[in-house]
């Protein structure tokens, strides 16, 4: 009799949670004992079969059985693990399933032209699964120098130098207010308002 196993895998980047994979797996009947999440782990870096719950999964897989996942990525974003992998699982008669679309990989199917269709569409996914992947963190390289960028430009224009005397000497030229010397020097108005009473308090005392 043939059963049906789930997988799934979080990454640690992708800000998601395991519960709609818990739960895709509830919604098949796939007991829970048959259901593997790999948590925190990268489908790029590291290989399926160096992840705890992958190796439960092909430990248990048998010819005939049914492999639930929610898209190809899950079990590999690397494009020679994910070919390899699922390669390795068509020779020992397992189909795989994806519940995101129903897209059935039939490692028992016998027909020539269906095969060839079968591995020309994983070869095509396990590719775009890697470039997706590439793509995706090019963009976040990108997102963050532009945001470094940005920073650093903030406090283009602003003054160098913020200290007491050079404060307070500008407002004094110009007879500013607090709140317009604050605003100048991007400062608080209660360090204007200290500044101030330091010179006359210095003054004072000259005086």
């Amino acid at each position: 009799m043939s059963k049906n196993i789930y997988y799934g895998r979080i990454s640690t980047t992708e800000g998601q949670t395991s519960a709609t994979q818990y739960q895709a797996a509830t919604d098949l009947g796939i007991d829970a004992r048959d259901t593997h999440i790999d948590h925190g782990i990268s489908g790029f870096h590291v290989a399926p079969a160096d992840r705890p719950e992958w190796s439960k999964v092909e430990s248990k897989l048998r010819r005939g059985d049914v492999l639930y996942v929610r898209w190809l990525d899950r079990i590999s974003r690397n494009y020679e693990e994910l070919h390899a992998t699922m390669q390795r699982l068509m020779r020992e008669g397992v189909k795989v399933i994806c519940t995101l679309n129903g897209m059935e990989f039939d490692g028992t199917a016998t027909d020539a032209i269906a095969k060839a269709t079968r591995d020309a569409i994983l070869a095509f996914m396990s590719a775009q699964g890697e470039a997706d992947y590439l793509n995706r963190k090019e963009m976040q390289r990108q997102g963050i120098e532009k945001a470094k960028a940005l920073d650093a430009t903030k406090y283009v224009g602003r003054p160098s130098k913020c200290d007491a005397a050079t404060v307070n000497a500008w407002r004094a030229e110009r007879g500013a207010s607090i709140a317009q010397t604050a605003e100048k020097f991007e400062i608080g108005k209660a360090t204007v308002a200290r500044y101030w009473a330091q010179k006359a308090a210095t003054e004072a005392v000259a005086a």
